[in-house]
């Protein structure tokens, strides 16, 4: 689809480009989702979106100017051209700021379904009457709260005025679900679950069934004392906080701007010896960020970033490599979702798909080697993202004693730092998860975590 706008697109840079544009670099999106949204016993909301748009950004004397248009006529696109050079004249000069040149885009197949492009609002309603048809099939005390199934296909497409044409398309289909029990005398705790796929094949029937059986389980949830011990973490409770705090951390804006907590810190020892943290942006197994190229039509490439504890690189858009004379590593964004939008312009830098390796140690093994200690499914509260600092409660918690999981408990607050946490492994889980379609990691058990109680 958007690549039949090139012709189009060529024209009105050699036009720029007669009225005195340098540069000139056009970012096509195209964004089609489908959702339902399950509340209660019922299916609450249906919402379709289907958008394209074209974002255009001029430079002129190393200074920036940026528009966007959903219109993707000729007329309209030179318009925003124009406007955007306009914009440029009258900007500040921006130190690094340059547009991406030709090089060899990796093919990576298999990121776009037919099967997605052509699913019906229908196929999604039926997969929510399935879910709620599997944990209703536990407990009529079970409630499901904002659960959301989405349906996404996404395409993107670059053309600038130094040769670049890049192109990719992508779909997915994500859950993210969530209940709770109660009955006259009390309420269970929120659990959570998601899901992710390339294809139109999640058993919601199931996953009612699994949610529904934890939320009935959460209604036995008992107080505890405060203690200090260990803490495994499931990965959804990895990605927030620590994979979120790690990707801007490792962001070279950040570094550049004096606000990293690893601004000084590159090829020293960030965290313990078996943490290894790398960007696969090419390995399907991974989530929604796996692409081949970055918002600015950068190749993106299979990356380490922490290796051995050592912290190898930050991550860079064209910008930032520029200021420090290296070159890009492929990992500009337009905002930091895993969907870019035309509306803006590349200035952030992320992750694309990033792995937490796994170690050699099962579930089953970090439990048995417990005396006292926590596991916990979700972290909700706040994180100080320039030092780490996190401090809420932890949700889907269960004690365990004497190697054994014994009993779901409430009213436990969690503590601390991620970057004191990842210098404190005790053990890596052995088997790999996604969480929240986008980091791939296996499970953690930390040690140096305050626990408090009510």
């Amino acid at each position: 689809m958007l690549e039949e706008l090139f012709p189009t697109c060529q024209k009105v840079i050699d036009a720029s480009e007669k009225k005195g544009v340098e540069a000139i670099e056009i970012f096509l999106s195209y964004n089609k989702q489908q959702q339902v949204i399950l509340n209660g016993l019922s299916i609450g909301t249906q919402r379709a979106k289907e958008e394209a748009g074209a974002g255009i950004r001029v430079l002129h004397n190393n200074a920036e100017g940026f528009s966007y248009t959903n219109n993707l006529t000729f007329d309209s696109l030179l318009a925003t051209a124009l406007e955007a050079h306009s914009i440029a004249q009258h900007a500040p000069k921006i130190e690094g700021v340059a547009l991406a040149t030709v090089k060899t885009v990796p093919t990576v197949k298999g990121t776009y379904s037919q099967e997605l492009a052509e699913l019906s609002a229908d196929a999604l309603t039926k997969d929510g009457l399935n879910f709620l048809k599997g944990f209703t099939s536990i407990d009529p005390r079970i409630r499901t709260v904002l659960s959301n199934i989405t349906n996404i296909v996404a395409e993107r497409a670059i053309i600038n005025s130094n040769g670049v044409k890049v192109t990719t398309k992508n779909s997915s289909f994500q859950a993210g679900l969530m209940a709770v029990a109660s009955d006259k005398t009390r309420a269970g705790g929120y659990v959570f679950d998601d899901a992710f796929s390339r294809k139109h094949d999640v058993d919601f029937y199931s996953k009612g069934i699994e949610l529904g059986k934890r939320a009935i389980n959460g209604l036995k949830q008992e107080p505890i004392k405060a203690f200090d011990g260990p803490i495994i973490f499931e990965p959804n409770a990895i990605f927030n906080p620590i994979a979120i705090v790690l990707g801007l951390t490792t962001s070279a804006d950040w570094r550049q701007r004096g606000i990293s907590f690893w601004r000084d810190k590159l090829a020293d020892k960030v965290a313990a010896e078996n943490f290894q943290l790398i960007d696969k942006p090419h390995d399907l197994q991974g989530g929604a960020g796996v692409r081949p190229f970055d918002d600015e039509g950068t190749p993106t490439n299979e990356l380490p970033i922490i290796q051995d504890g050592i912290l190898q690189t930050f991550l860079h858009n064209i910008r930032t490599a520029n200021k420090e004379n290296l070159k890009s590593t492929g990992h500009a964004m337009r905002g930091l979702g895993n969907q870019a939008t035309f509306t803006q312009k590349p200035t952030n830098a992320f992750f694309n798909s990033p792995w937490i390796l796994a170690g050699d140690v099962s579930k089953e093994e970090m439990i048995q080697e417990t005396r006292k200690g926590l596991i916990i499914h979700n972290y909700q509260g706040t994180v100080r993202h320039q030092n780490g600092i996190f401090s809420g409660v932890a949700k889907g918690a269960h004690l365990i004693e004497n190697g054994e999981i014994t009993k779901p408990v409430t009213g436990v607050s969690i503590s601390g730092n991620v970057f004191d946490l990842i210098n404190n492994i005790r053990a890596i889980g052995k088997e790999y998860h996604l969480a929240s379609g986008f980091l791939t990691t296996p499970i953690i058990q930390f040690d140096g975590i305050r626990i408090s109680t009510k």
